[in-house]
């Protein structure tokens, strides 16, 4: 029964961490996440009415709209491209190519020569020259209503030449400024290229227009529709996130105040974008991390991690009895060192003993050192099974072998060493479970079924095996029937937290919360100090949103066991989720020192990475500080055993690279709006 703030899309992610330290409005959280029907994209092309869609008028752009930033001939000058006829580019429907690329326009511009005035009265120059471009506009829009397209895009090109022949008039004091002209008439023509099957040169239009006014809503959703078209799905998120900013940036008082407000992109464009990336990107990260752990060893989890896996074996009891009894750490260490050079057997079994001492002390980093070397100078010896047997060899050797292999997700190997072990002990019940486990790993639920099945033949009573069978049932979304295993694990074993902590887990999954609270309450009766009964009645608690006492459960967890990584991580988000009181704002800084511990007691915690990732970026005071974040992404992905572990890091990253270029192209340092 883990929590996990799910990330509904980018919207969310804003309002929920972009505004300082704190947490936005619960209102406005809640409005905007219930918002994916709302869609201001326009994504038909087929628009009729020229001055409301896909182009705009020059008749009321004398003076430089408040969206113009930059001067048109700043860095980089006019955007004039050619327009090639072609018979079939004036088709409605003609499919959007990519075979076209911009290229300079060569031709003289069109000049009335009926005008004429000097420098001397540069006003009067402009003035006659603004009229041109009215009437030359009137005819492109002639021309788009008519769907001749390309000839329209020649027209409005013919008004772009002739600003750029007379840019330095306009760079003179003047009342008449030709800014506000060009990004109009080259938005124009971005629509006429884009409707005449022409998605470079729209595409380089759109750029001329955004470098000069980064905001222009316009030509960034045209951006965006063609990006898509041309499958480039990767910039179009940029264009995505570009969108989402300017919202943020321009709506932040209103959401904070709870007032209602539409996304500019709906959740849904964003889920069918991260569709067409996720896959490519997730197949490249995968690949990286085969290749990284095929030259070394994949990291050892946490201390806790290993602890939680050995008991829930019913043999945990037994090692740790025996373990009890061996001679301390030193005397065996001493022994060892005194072996003779042919007394091989002695050693390996002095080896796993002082192996199983260190993880009664839970140093299990060490005792897979001796386990697995114990295993190497077994192996040398390739010694027959009846040797085996008449020797003082222990078998749990290649049990505690196959455990630490799987451990480090060392599958072939573990398996490998439970067959060994069944080999000496074919009906050893809690090496068929373990086998099943790997299967599970492996994601081969069948034939993990199969190992359950024989286990249970051999004893119909083995609670292991009902218990990690309930595991697979859960895994294969099929919670009747792990409740029916649980609950039959418990008839057998009534005092079996674990397994009432299970059973929770289920009767949560099946909303039968009361007896969840019951299955708790027994659970903690059994172990009151158990750290994870703790964490799971915190849980409880922050299901129903009592917030304070699922922080109090969740400090006791760390009390209890400060190993506990479930402890920390649930308690950051109870700080994160908790609603302001009295005015006062969340600590969003105790959120990342939580996570950051969750991170620290068990570097294989990746949603901890995912929530930390998304604090980090919404504090960044700059972007070198956003991409770090990315950093942090990499180093959790370094961690995931599994895609299914790996698939929200991925999705992390990929937003978090998109979120810092959009900022870059809007020219923002800091994704702090306040």
């Amino acid at each position: 029964m883990s929590i996990s703030l799910l990330f509904t899309g980018l919207v969310s992610f804003f309002l929920l961490y972009s505004f300082g330290r704190g947490k936005s409005d619960q209102a406005a959280v809640k409005l905007l996440m219930d918002l994916n029907e709302a869609e201001t994209i326009k994504c038909n092309n087929d628009s009729e009415e020229p001055d409301e869609e896909d182009t705009e008028s020059t008749s009321v752009s004398r003076k430089i709209g408040k969206s113009s930033n930059q001067s048109y001939n700043e860095g980089g000058g006019s955007s004039i491209t050619p327009c090639k006829k072609t018979p079939e580019m004036g088709a409605e429907h003609t499919p959007l190519t990519s075979n076209t690329t911009p290229a300079r326009w060569k031709s003289e511009p069109v000049l009335d020569s009926s005008y004429s005035y000097t420098d001397k009265n540069p006003d009067m120059k402009l003035s006659s020259i603004h009229t041109q471009i009215e009437d030359i506009d009137k005819r492109g829009k002639a021309l788009f209503k008519s769907k001749n397209y390309i000839e329209a895009a020649e027209v409005y090109t013919e008004a772009l030449v002739l600003i750029e022949n007379n840019k330095k008039l306009n760079e003179k004091k003047s009342t008449i400024n030709f800014n506000r002209h060009f990004l109009t008439l080259t938005n124009n023509r971005s629509a006429m290229y884009e409707k005449a099957g022409l998605p470079d040169l729209a595409l380089h239009d759109c750029d001329a227009i955004l470098e000069i006014d980064t905001m222009h809503i316009k030509a960034r959703n045209r951006k965006l529709r063609i990006l898509e078209s041309l499958s480039r799905h990767s910039e179009a998120l940029v264009e995505v996130c570009a969108l989402q900013l300017k919202f943020m940036k321009e709506n932040k008082d209103n959401i904070r105040m709870g007032v209602p407000v539409i996304p500019p992109v709906p959740q849904s464009k964003l889920e069918e974008l991260m569709a067409h990336i996720l896959p490519k990107e997730m197949e490249a990260e995968l690949a990286k991390v085969e290749k990284k752990y095929s030259e070394t060893e994949r990291p050892f989890p946490s201390n806790y991690t290993v602890s939680q896996l050995l008991q829930s074996f019913s043999g945990y009891n037994t090692w740790v009895s025996a373990a009890a009894k061996d001679e301390p750490l030193d005397f065996l260490s001493v022994q060892i060192k005194t072996l003779g050079e042919f007394e091989n057997e002695r050693k390996i079994e002095l080896l796993f003993r002082r192996g199983r001492k260190y993880a009664y002390h839970k140093k299990f980093a060490d005792c897979k050192i001796d386990i697995l070397e114990a295993l190497f100078h077994l192996e040398k010896l390739k010694l027959t099974k009846e040797v085996v047997i008449k020797s003082r060899i222990d078998a749990r050797i290649w049990e505690w072998a196959g455990m630490f292999r799987h451990l480090c997700h060392d599958l072939k190997g573990a398996s490998r060493c439970y067959e060994s072990c069944l080999e000496l002990e074919p009906d050893n019940v809690e090496i068929l479970v373990k086998l099943a486990g790997v299967e599970m790993d492996d994601g081969n639920y069948e034939d993990a079924l199969s190992y359950f099945d024989k286990a249970l033949s051999f004893d119909p009573t083995a609670t292991d095996a009902l218990l990690h069978r309930a595991n697979l049932f859960l895994l294969q979304k099929e919670p009747l029937k792990a409740k029916a295993e649980l609950v039959k694990c418990l008839e057998l074993r009534p005092d079996y937290s674990l397994a009432r902590l299970r059973l929770a887990t289920v009767l949560m999954t099946t909303e039968e919360v009361s007896d969840a609270q019951s299955c708790l309450d027994l659970a903690a009766n059994i172990d009151p100090q158990s750290s994870e009964v703790r964490s799971y009645l915190g849980e409880m608690y922050f299901s129903r949103g009592d917030f304070a006492e699922a922080r109090r459960e969740f400090e006791l967890a760390i009390k209890y066991d400060p190993e506990n990584p479930t402890a920390y991580f649930n308690a950051a988000l109870v700080v994160i989720n908790s609603p302001p009181a009295g005015g006062v704002t969340p600590d969003i800084s105790e959120a990342v020192h939580l996570l950051e511990k969750t991170i620290k007691v068990d570097p294989h915690f990746y949603q901890a990475y995912v929530h930390l990732g998304q604090l980090k970026l919404s504090m960044a005071m700059d972007l070198t500080g956003a991409k770090k974040v990315v950093s942090l992404y990499d180093k959790g992905l370094g961690y995931c055993r599994r895609s299914e572990e790996m698939k929200d890091i991925v999705s992390m990253k990929i937003l978090a690279i998109a979120q810092v270029e959009a900022a870059s192209i809007l020219k923002m340092d800091t994704f702090a709006m306040q």
